[in-house]
């Protein structure tokens, strides 16, 4: 933001120049946030129209009434924003006089008397009205953000929406504080702080300073108006006087004028966003509103960073379930299935099948727990696949000797993660033979509509789907056939993960559609 902090006289009367830098030394005396500057009305005739005007930084504007009357500085006057203030120095505070100058659309009038004081020490008696009328009229107003300057933010804020939304968990922290910076330098604030809720304090997770800033951890107490902010309220605040010191004096250093918002996920309050400027500040209620869609963008990225990382541990806790249950169930397992085959010919058959269907639905249920353990929802990068070949590796790898499986020679490649499609085939197969029987025939072939979508269809001739497992078909631990309840669960999270529907109906058996749309499918190979 285009900080205004000049008091500009514009005028020729030298008395009233000399009263005007005098009240404007006392009236931000030491403070360095407000200068002075005299402008001549030939300085500002001789600047061309596309040329920068010597009024651009000033915060507010003094004058005289002959002043005024000159046509070029009327219309320079008239040509500043309405956040600066005009001021006009009157020697004849009649009736008439104000009138005509406050119908120029100045912002005030200010009697001064005449008593020939160029040159010589400041008279406070004199001065006090002109400070007093500079203080109220530009106070309110220093770097005071106007309508062009909130509607730039409002860019500002919306190419760091773009940026955060976009944000992986190793560039959390550059991010936030790159934008921070993006919004205090358009803003200009002195300091951004994003503290954080760490137990009994707050701590500065993130800040960024225009110069040196350490902020340390604070107790939620220490905030203005915590109440405010735990019940999600902005919390605004004007530059307040040190305690113990003069309001106007130079030997001690006022605190910040500050804007504190609540960072807020899931209703609850997971900290504070602080603004503060160190000069006088004026914060406008579009400029605390953008403050809060800022805060409100934090607090978004925190969170969902928090759930990625939450997430990734509990893939990491899987993972390490998964190693546990191949090494600690599946050497039990083949040790018994070794076993097994040893003992074929010394058991009864009945006994036998019996103990081998046991086998089979353990490993089974292995193969499914595993399959959730270490790939959940997730799919790898997709390529065109061809259906026909990667329904028979699935085929190879369930036990059905009598079964019998038919691929149609029109199924073509599909695009998608080849060895999560072969999970989903190897599950259908599985579950057409759990409830199919040992002879069961299955058929994998293409479905088109009208529209114009393909898709693909395992069908079995089979018993078909209770109509009152339909609705629970797909939900995990669900089955009708004494199994692990899984196999259906995992053909969905993989039809999801790809984008395509999936639905189940009965003809002549049990008839699985996976619809992929125009963009999934190919043309046949």
């Amino acid at each position: 933001m285009h900080r205004r902090s000049v008091v500009a006289y514009v005028g020729e009367d030298t008395d009233v120049r000399d009263r005007v830098a005098d009240a404007v030394e006392a009236a931000w005396s030491g403070s360095g946030s407000v200068g002075y500057r005299p402008i001549a009305p030939p300085e500002l005739a001789a600047v061309a129209e596309d040329a920068p005007s010597p009024l651009a930084d000033v915060c507010g504007i003094v004058t005289t009434s002959d002043a005024l009357e000159t046509g070029v500085v009327g219309d320079r006057l008239a040509a500043t924003p309405e956040s600066v203030p005009v001021v006009v120095a009157v020697e004849d505070p009649g009736i008439e006089t104000l009138r005509a100058v406050l119908d120029t659309g100045v912002d005030d009038v200010v009697a001064v008397e005449r008593d020939g004081r160029s040159g010589t020490e400041p008279d406070g008696a004199a001065t006090e009205p002109l400070v007093e009328r500079l203080r109220e009229g530009i106070d309110p107003a220093l770097t005071r953000l106007g309508s062009d300057d909130v509607a730039r933010l409002r860019e500002v804020l919306l190419d760091a929406g773009t940026t955060l939304m976009s944000t992986r968990s190793d560039e959390v922290e550059t991010k936030i504080v790159w934008t921070m910076e993006n919004v205090g330098r358009q803003v200009g604030v002195d300091r951004i702080v994003c503290y954080l809720e760490d137990g009994d304090a707050f701590e500065p997770a993130y800040h960024w300073s225009s110069g040196e800033c350490d902020p340390g951890p604070k107790p939620f107490a220490a905030f203005p108006d915590p109440e405010g902010l735990s019940t999600f309220e902005n919390v605004v605040r004007p530059p307040v006087p040190a305690e113990g010191a003069d309001e106007r004096s130079a030997d001690t250093e006022p605190s910040p004028a500050t804007v504190h918002v609540p960072l807020v996920s899931d209703w609850e309050l997971i900290g504070v966003l602080a603004f503060e400027a160190d000069d006088s500040r004026a914060w406008t209620e579009e400029e605390v509103a953008a403050y809060r869609t800022f805060g409100d963008l934090i607090a978004h990225t925190i969170a969902r960073n928090e759930r990625r990382l939450e997430l990734r541990r509990q893939t990491e806790r899987l993972e390490q379930f998964s190693a546990v249950v191949s090494h600690d169930l599946r050497n039990p397992l083949n040790v018994l299935s070794g076993y097994l085959d040893l003992v074929e010919d010394d058991v009864a058959r009945p006994k036998y099948e019996a103990m081998e269907r046991a086998v089979l639905r353990m490993e089974t249920l292995i193969d499914d727990l595993l399959m959730l353990a270490k790939r959940g929802d997730a799919i790898d990068e997709t390529e065109s696949v061809p259906v026909a070949s990667i329904a028979e590796d699935a085929w190879n790898s369930v036990r059905a000797p009598r079964a019998t499986l038919a691929v149609g020679d029109d199924v073509g490649h599909i695009e998608a993660d080849p060895g999560r499609l072969r999970q989903l085939f190897e599950n259908l197969f599985r579950n057409a033979v759990d409830h199919g029987g040992p002879d069961v025939t299955i058929e994998v072939g293409t479905d088109g509509d009208r529209s114009g979508a393909r898709g693909l269809v395992v069908a079995d001739d089979g018993p078909g789907v209770p109509p009152e497992a339909r609705d629970s078909l797909f939900d995990s631990g669900f089955s009708t056939a004494g199994s692990s309840g899984l196999g259906l669960a995992i053909v969905d999270r993989i039809a999801d993960a790809h984008g395509w529907e999936l639905d189940v109906h009965n003809d002549g058996g049990a008839v699985f559609e996976l619809s992929f749309g125009t963009e999934a499918a190919t043309a046949p190979a």
